[in-house]
């Protein structure tokens, strides 16, 4: 933890600075012993966190904080815009709404509106989901990822059957995500967890890239087969109007 917190200190007094600044400035503004700056300088600057600058060696903040801000950025502007479209969606459907996107090759369920069906799902907002072949989401990343790089996926994570209704069979799945591509959204039909259906459908960005999704979850006792299509149509037009208000082109999906 000392070390840590000493960590946190250097990235301060280097954000505080409008200048870089030498070793020795930064030893005796903290009072870190040299030994212990040394290392710490040494890490972060191997992590890209701090660069060091010419021959003279001085230090300032390197790129990989603008990479980390920018990341962070994206998502709190993905769940701002999303948010108003996700309440109207709760209104409408009754239904509870989340909102998920990807973050370092995880699934990560980063907004979450609960329904007023009296059911809770157990999910909450920072949640990740390990298994991508078992629910909607992951199955909508699945279907936008190149070929090869989808097999090393599953290849790395298997096809476990987390419940009984879990798609465990290579081919069976290749042809449902070609069916999501081809229809624009993900059904889920108790995959991840025994009585819970959702329909997910994606999210683009800007650039035209996947930027999240946006699922309706509920019980099979309100979410019926025969609800699949009249839900997938309304979770889709709320992913466009999203997608529109991040900066999309409109979508062709249905």
């Amino acid at each position: 933890m000392p070390a840590l917190e000493r960590a946190l200190d250097v990235i301060d007094l280097l954000a505080s600075r409008d200048r870089d600044l030498p070793f020795s400035e930064i030893m005796h503004a903290l009072n870190i012993p040299k030994p212990s700056l040394a290392r710490i300088l040494g890490l972060l600057t191997e992590r890209g966190l701090v660069t060091k600058t010419d021959e003279r060696g001085l230090y300032k903040l390197g790129m990989q904080l603008l990479y980390l801000g920018g990341r962070i950025e994206s998502k709190l502007r993905l769940r701002s815009v999303a948010r108003p479209h996700m309440e109207e969606l709760a209104l409408t459907t009754g239904k509870t709404i989340e909102l998920s996107t990807l973050d370092r090759d995880q699934l990560i369920l980063i907004d979450q509106i609960e329904g007023n069906e009296g059911v809770r799902l157990f999910t909450r907002i920072g949640s990740a989901y390990p298994y991508f072949h078992a629910i909607g989401a992951g199955k909508i990343y699945l279907a936008h990822m190149e070929r090869n790089k989808r097999k090393e996926v599953l290849r790395k994570i298997g096809l476990p059957m987390v419940t009984k209704h879990t798609i465990a069979n290579v081919e069976q799945l290749e042809r449902e995500l070609s069916d999501i591509v081809a229809k624009g959204f993900a059904f889920e039909d108790q995959e991840l967890r025994e009585g819970v259906r959702r329909a997910v459908a994606p999210i683009y960005d800007s650039h035209g890239k996947l930027a999240g999704c946006i699922g309706i979850a509920s019980p099979i006792f309100s979410f019926t087969y025969e609800d699949k299509d009249d839900l997938a149509q309304v979770v889709k037009g709320a992913a466009r109007k999203i997608s529109a208000d991040m900066g999309a082109a409109t979508q062709n999906n249905g």
